[in-house]
């Protein structure tokens, strides 16, 4: 099992020692883990042109796609990030607007992940919150947050902080209980797929994906999936084709 640890910061400090001490406990447990510096990387802003989401491609030369490689490619993600003026790092916000066509083709369902944020004084919150927003439409199984402001900084990391993220890792993110929120954007994007874009129904076909409320292998309850079924059989009906 292999986890990839991203380091949103431009520094090598308060950021990437957190994800330096869960990438120890995690190699403890047994697993390989690699941390990689977004920085260390070309990255260019998004243009908003959707080559991506109609052509399934990006014109821009740069290093993205080694990134969303590596992430593929990984049996765990840990996204970690500063908190600047109340949010995430800029370099993260960058890539993350490049990888915009996972949340029309997510090549990354079901991937356990876990966010870390670190600052000197406030912002955690919110800044974990916009993360989680951006990541869960990539649909990953997102079990853990960790936070550590500038009276929590030395707190050591114990196992029992990333226990839920390491069990779920170890079973390949097959069991994991999504929210509404969650399931109510997989049947958004499930609705949109059926009648927007060709590109994204051949893909979600090939998944097979569009005979679910919510991607197959996750635990959802009869009321979850009742509701699921409710959310795209509104949104079918309402949205209108191209």
């Amino acid at each position: 099992m292999k986890v990839l640890l991203i380091n949103t910061s431009n520094r090598k400090k308060n950021t990437f020692n957190l994800l330096s001490s869960i990438g120890s406990l995690l190699n403890e447990t047994g697993f390989d883990t690699e941390i990689i510096s977004l920085k260390d990387y070309k990255l260019e802003f998004c243009s908003g042109c959707e080559c991506c989401i109609l052509k399934d491609k990006c014109y821009i030369d740069d290093d993205v796609n080694i990134i969303m490689r590596k992430i593929i490619e990984s049996d765990g993600l840990i996204i970690g990030t500063p908190v600047y003026l109340n949010n995430m790092s800029g370099i993260l916000k960058t890539f993350l607007d490049r990888t915009c066509k996972w949340f029309h083709r997510t090549e990354v369902a079901q991937k356990p992940s876990m966010i870390v944020s670190t600052t000197q004084g406030s912002g955690l919150k919110n800044t974990m919150n916009s993360i989680e927003e951006s990541i869960s439409q990539w649909g990953v199984a997102l079990c853990c947050k960790i936070g550590r402001n500038g009276r929590t900084i030395n707190t050591p990391i114990k196992r029992d902080d990333i226990k839920n993220f390491i069990a779920l890792v170890n079973n390949s993110g097959k069991g994991y209980s999504p929210s509404l929120k969650e399931i109510t954007t997989f049947n958004v994007q499930k609705a949109l797929s059926s009648k927007i874009f060709k590109i994204d129904l051949d893909y979600w076909n090939k998944k097979g994906w569009t005979d679910f409320s919510y991607f197959p292998d996750a635990n959802i309850s009869f009321a979850k999936r009742a509701y699921g079924n409710l959310i795209f059989k509104i949104l079918y009906k309402n949205i209108k084709p191209h």
